[in-house]
């Protein structure tokens, strides 16, 4: 893709630039690369194809879901786990959406509980948006959680007594509600009242069945974003 091309809404021209200068500003030599998950991490992944291809690059990557441990082989990347590379020199993802104070929400694609495992053992989180995601209202967008099979019921109350009401989620290709990689249900949280995201991620992982929720309240380092014309840097690390 070349952002200039008339075929390409504005929105996909942005989501190609914030991942152009993601891989390109920010990727070195050597490193060990953690990837999220999402149609701007797609962009991403082509990018450091096309580098490593042309010999600008040498890199390990770590992908946060199978559907990106997929496109990283058909980008020609070398692959592996955090198993073999515990340490990730920057860890690479979306976001869903971002308020101004930075508070994030993920899991849209249902990777959360990995993601949220690579971008906190990473030495750097670089995030890569659209700017239709930022900034919004922390309400504007459910929070997702990966939830124990057997769990579906029994954490329907406590997240009530939260503020919040859960819905599966379902998707298209298969009957029944969407299941994770790790083999768990996906849901989201609607929420009608303010919160504080700080308490409410620790509120939300202290009810028994959910694994993890996608309120990424201060994770991360650097976020770019990306509009039709160009990208830009908004947030350094302190």
């Amino acid at each position: 893709m070349n952002s200039k091309d008339s075929r390409f809404s504005d929105q996909e021209k942005a989501k190609f630039l914030a991942a152009q200068k993601a891989a390109k500003e920010f990727i070195y030599d050597g490193f060990v690369v953690g990837v999220g998950t999402g149609s701007t991490v797609k962009y991403f992944i082509q990018q450091l194809g096309e580098l490593v291809d042309k010999n600008e690059l040498e890199i390990i990557t770590i992908p946060s879901s199978a559907e990106t441990h997929l496109e990283l082989v058909k980008a020609g990347l070398p692959v592996s786990t955090l198993l073999e590379y515990p340490e990730i020199n920057i860890y690479v993802d979306g976001a869903d959406i971002i308020t101004k104070d930075y508070v994030m929400i993920k899991g849209g694609g249902g990777a959360l509980t990995l993601e949220k495992i690579m971008a906190r053992a990473s030495q750097e989180f670089l995030v890569i948006v659209d700017s239709s995601k930022y900034p919004r209202d922390l309400l504007s967008y459910p929070v997702p959680v990966e939830i124990i099979k057997q769990a579906i019921i029994t954490v329907l109350q406590p997240i009530f007594n939260l503020g919040g009401e859960l819905q599966l989620r379902y998707g298209s290709g298969k009957k029944g509600p969407v299941i994770t990689d790790n083999g768990n249900i996906i849901g989201d949280i609607t929420f009608k009242k303010e919160y504080d995201p700080f308490n409410m991620e620790l509120n939300l992982n202290n009810i028994a069945g959910i694994i993890e929720n996608g309120l990424f309240p201060s994770d991360a380092d650097k976020i770019i974003i990306g509009n039709k014309n160009n990208a830009k840097l908004i947030k350094r690390d302190s």
